[in-house]
């Protein structure tokens, strides 16, 4: 089959699978855990929380490790909470965020038509333990060449490196021959720029490039990859 590319590398959260949910059933989770009511406010105090501090991964202002624990030590001080223990917090959410395979409406449909065209390697920021944990409970997984974690490489997007290193995976030297899939402007398009291959940003609800990135391709919809792996777009 002749195809514009060799390899797709595919974002997870908020790409493939539903973050959203995710986090919310998770956070459910860790609250019951504390003894504290999981309300949407203080679901949406987390989330502040938490999006900050993963912008502060991305430009490489703090690791993982201490992420996964700091995010609850905020949120519990800004809740007036601080004599609960956050690991303790930040443990129960990750073994429950680890169980949360929740896809993107069509996405298992959309993965399973790709890796017919070429080989799909997931791309994805995050801890180890619960992405390959949400990935082993999902559909997703049988379709998939492998998956670089950003906490296993020791790079987060959008360093190119976790590009290079699915490139690897694959066998693929010709970063022509590369399509990187993702929301996010700031990690897996600034990725594929930093790396010198082709972004295709899945952008559903339209949002304006406020980064100024080079974007080879935009879509609403996941099923207009397909046209795009075979050079019919």
């Amino acid at each position: 089959m002749n195809t514009r590319y060799d390899l797709l590398l595919c974002d997870a959260d908020d790409t493939l699978f539903d973050f959203g949910r995710a986090e919310e059933n998770a956070f459910a989770d860790a609250c019951a855990r504390m003894g504290l009511e999981a309300t949407d406010a203080l679901l949406a105090t987390y989330s502040d929380i938490n999006a900050a501090l993963w912008r502060l991964l991305e430009q490489g202002g703090i690791t993982q490790a201490v992420l996964r624990v700091r995010r609850f030590e905020q949120f519990l001080e800004k809740i007036g909470r601080s004599d609960l223990d956050a690991q303790t917090m930040a443990t129960a959410f990750t073994d429950s965020l680890g169980r949360q395979s929740v896809p993107v409406d069509g996405a298992v449909e959309a993965v399973a038509r790709w890796s017919r065209i070429v080989p799909v390697i997931i791309v994805t920021n995050g801890i180890a333990r619960v992405q390959h944990g949400r990935m082993d409970g999902s559909e997703v997984r049988h379709y998939i060449r492998g998956m670089v974690v950003s906490e296993e490489v020791g790079a987060a997007k959008p360093d190119p490196k976790m590009i290079e290193i699915g490139m690897e995976m694959a066998g693929v030297q010709d970063r022509s021959r590369v399509l990187m899939l993702g929301d996010s402007l700031s990690s897996d398009i600034a990725a594929a720029a930093n790396a010198g291959v082709d972004a295709c940003w899945y952008n559903p609800k339209g949002k304006e490039n406020t980064k100024n990135l080079p974007v080879r391709y935009e879509i609403k919809d996941l099923d207009d990859v397909d046209a795009i792996l075979r050079g019919e777009d």
